[in-house]
């Protein structure tokens, strides 16, 4: 079992706070992410995942924080990274380098990981560099 899982498994409330009160699950994903671009290149499953879940929240963060008083935010329900993205290319649409970033966001990190061998595929087939340095690109947006 991976870090994240065991650390998730310990238990934790509706409001996505820890066990022990101090982490929320947003920042122990996050805490995990760095551990992940700290850790030896080579094939490991398990930090593709908690990779590609922090890439998500922080470009989705990211957006957030920039179309924080964008009416249409207001309404998204599902598909959120994708309308996220489509609202921000709105907004901003002369911020190209962010744009390339979260493109490759939407393209490279599934919106829902199932943990089924045909599920993940994707994941598996691009190297632990790729997500490193996707995860690195969307918190050089911030």
């Amino acid at each position: 079992m991976s870090r994240l899982a065991r650390r998730l498994n310990a238990g934790g409330d509706a409001e996505g706070a820890s066990v022990d009160n101090t982490q929320s699950v947003i920042a122990l994903i996050k805490d995990e992410a760095n551990k992940c671009l700290a850790a030896p290149e080579g094939i490991n499953f398990e930090n593709k995942v908690v990779l590609s879940i922090a890439t998500r929240l922080a470009a989705e963060q990211f957006m957030l924080g920039k179309l924080q008083k964008a009416a249409g935010i207001a309404t998204i329900e599902s598909n959120q990274t994708s309308r996220l993205l489509k609202e921000y290319r709105r907004v901003f649409p002369a911020d190209q380098v962010a744009i390339g970033v979260l493109w490759r966001v939407a393209l490279m990190t599934p919106e829902n990981i199932h943990l089924n061998s045909f599920m993940y595929e994707p994941i598996l087939d691009m190297s632990d560099d790729h997500l490193r340095k996707l995860y690195a690109d969307v918190l050089a947006l911030a």
